[in-house]
Order: C-alpha cells, then structure tokens, then sequence
C-alpha cells in the first residue's frame, strides 16, 4: 500500500470500529398495539351496609408492571431512555415488548432473565411476589392495561401501604445497602430516618417538582401515580405509622 495513503485508512477503520462498538436504541416493536386498554376496578372501598364488588383478576401494567421495569432495571446508567445500555429500554411499553412474548412468559427474554443475570449482581433483586406478578401479566396477554381505582388513599400505614409502594418503585436503586447515593429504603426504619431528615427534598422528588434537576425527580423516569403519593405524604404527615 502507498504509505501516502496509510494514515487516512488506519483513520477510516478506526472510525468503523467506534461505529461497530456502540449500541443502538432498539426501535419500538412494531409487530404488537400500543392502544391503552382502560380496566375499570370496583371501588376499593365498600359503602357501609353495601355488598363488596367482584375485583378484577387484571394485573395492570401501567401500576403494577412498569413500575417493576423502571425501577429495578430503568435507573439512569442502565436502561434508561437516556443510557439505554446495550441497546435495552425498559421505561415504556413499547420497548419492554421487544423483550415480551405475549401469552409465553417461557419464551420472554425480558421474563426470563429476571435474577437470572438482571438486574447485576450487587444490585437489588426483585422479589418472588413481584416477578410471580409479571409472569402473570404476560401470560395473561401482555396488555397496555391502565386500571383506574388502584390506591385506597384512606389506607396509608407501612405495613398495608407504604412498604410495597417503596419496593415497586424504588426498591431497584435503594432495597438494598447502602442504596444508590447511599439513600436505603428497604425498612421501616431506615426509610423514616431518611425521610425526616430530608422531608421537604423527599416530597419534591416523588411529586417530580420543576425546583429539583431530572436526576433529582424519584423515580428518575416515571412519576408514580397521584394516589400512591398521597399515601406516602398522608403517612408522613401521620407520623410513620407502622
């Protein structure tokens, strides 16, 4: 070769290799509906002396599953709109059906690889409730289901609320020791310590306030439904009750 033209080839593959090792963002599947089916539950309260209403069997994803996928494996450096870590979205329906076989939780690699390799070793793993939970979701279709009468906001103590509300949506980055930023919220105690020493920045952070940056707003990528907060700031204001 022409030593004239050596630098501009080596350049060239350079370039190419930088190209090859880089990730794209895996476009949304295309093959499946985004349309959001609206699931109306009976009220989670009974009028007194009135007769209790069948619940419904749906598991939601917009409540019950994304939460999971946004918290345990959509933190920012991880599969994040952002980040997006080897190709892999994990905050929105459309990109979580890439990984979804509907009706087949056997054959979805997003099903599949829970605790078995993701989220990381180190990190906070989901429990056999929650990954029982979307097992079910996908077998019972995988739907873009939306429920609506989710929280019984009258219903706000640790024990009957709080705890799963904090596992589902932030257990991913801070169940387990000593959490991300060292914030650890996978007891009762450890989360009321927190809280009370930082109540105004906590509050702001789980109502996506504008005064904090997005890496502040918790959780980073989905703000979590208006009732659920209500019953963190109703436990809050209530003194913890356990």
């Amino acid at each position: 070769m022409n030593k004239r033209y050596l630098p501009i080839t080596l350049l060239i593959l350079f370039i190419l290799g930088l190209g090859a090792c880089q990730h794209d963002i895996i476009t949304i599947n295309a093959g499946i509906s985004l349309d959001t089916i609206l699931v109306v539950k009976p009220p989670i309260t009974t009028p007194a002396g009135g007769t209790p209403a069948t619940l419904s069997d749906t598991v939601c994803f917009n409540s019950d599953i994304l939460p999971l996928y946004v918290s345990y494996c959509g933190s920012a450096g991880c599969h994040s709109a952002s980040s997006h870590k080897e190709g892999v979205i994990t905050t929105d329906y459309g990109h979580i059906m890439n990984g979804i076989k509907a009706n087949n939780s056997k054959s979805s690699k997003y099903y599949t690889i829970i605790n078995n390799g993701m989220p990381p070793r180190g990190s906070a793993a989901m429990s056999t409730a929650q990954i029982a939970l979307i097992k079910k979701w996908i077998d019972q279709g995988a739907l873009n289901t939306q429920c609506t009468n989710v929280c019984d906001t009258t219903s706000f103590t640790y024990a009957a609320a709080i705890q799963t509300i904090l596992a589902n949506n932030c257990g991913g980055c801070h169940g387990t020791q000593p959490g991300s930023l060292n914030v650890y919220l996978g007891d009762y105690a450890s989360t009321k310590a927190y809280i009370t020493a930082n109540k105004a920045l906590f509050i702001n952070a789980i109502n996506h306030s504008t005064t904090l940056t997005a890496l502040q707003r918790m959780p980073p990528s989905n703000k979590m439904l208006d009732c659920k907060i209500i019953q963190i700031q109703k436990w809050i204001q209530n003194g913890y009750p356990q």
